[in-house]
């Protein structure tokens, strides 16, 4: 299929169904050992990527396997230094002459990047050290996207295929209700969107114009691989030739 888009899922976390999944991204997101995943899963994972050509990356997150990384901890600069070395170095050395694509911070680490300068700062430091020529996945005008492309990073702005958006453009609480897009309709639409529309509905059915460079699934949502293989089989025959 001649694709005009680029799709990144997280992977490597055990669980979800990789091997359905992988096959139909662009771009993965491993994780690292922070929230979940080790040495043999990123192993396990970078082959399957590499099998089916596809762009790999690391998923570094706050080290709380217990919340999955969802929650944001008060680390010191040396502590949360240290464990994002760490988790960088652990995918790195499991890559041998495979490439890493880019970068991409999982859960609070994500949302924290995007809001808080001190910890994009810190985590640009961490890729300036030991990979200075990744990409960074985040959010369009986000704090991490000024501070990586004020230190010489590529960036790749990223939308979110199944989560809702808020009227001010960020996403709604996983806590919340409808928080979570799940149904391959909707879906669809919000792919057909992104691609057709450059934008998104906001819960209050505002129009909330993007241009993203990647657009994310969830691989630990229910039947993520089912559903985005019914929304490219669905694009496929509204939009591309074979």
């Amino acid at each position: 299929m001649d694709v005009n888009f680029n799709i990144n899922a997280d992977v490597g976390e055990g669980m979800g169904d990789d091997a359905g999944l992988i096959p139909l991204l662009q771009s993965c997101n491993i994780a690292c050992g922070g929230h979940a995943g080790g040495k043999n899963l990123i192993k396990k994972t970078i082959r399957l990527a590499t099998t089916h050509n596809v762009n790999i990356g690391a998923h570094p997150s706050y080290p709380d396997p217990e919340n999955f990384g969802r929650l944001s901890l008060h680390l010191s600069k040396k502590m949360l230094y240290q464990t994002l070395d760490q988790q960088i170095c652990l995918i790195l050395d499991q890559l041998n002459s495979v490439k890493l694509h880019h970068v991409k911070p999982h859960g609070a680490l994500y949302h924290d990047c995007n809001n808080d300068e001190r910890i994009a700062i810190l985590l640009l430091e961490v890729l300036k050290s030991l990979c200075p020529h990744v990409i960074i996945f985040t959010p369009p005008k986000s704090i991490l996207e000024k501070q990586a492309l004020k230190n010489g990073f590529n960036v790749w702005t990223e939308a979110f295929m199944d989560r809702a958006y808020q009227d001010d453009g960020q996403l709604v609480s996983r806590s919340k209700k409808n928080a979570i897009l799940s149904e391959p309709k909707q879906l669809y639409e919000r792919f057909e969107n992104l691609l057709q529309r450059n934008g998104v509905f906001s819960i209050n059915d505002l129009w909330i114009p993007l241009r993203p460079k990647t657009i994310c699934i969830h691989g630990d949502h229910p039947n993520a691989a089912e559903n985005l293989f019914s929304v490219l089989n669905s694009y496929k025959k509204n939009h591309l030739t074979s």
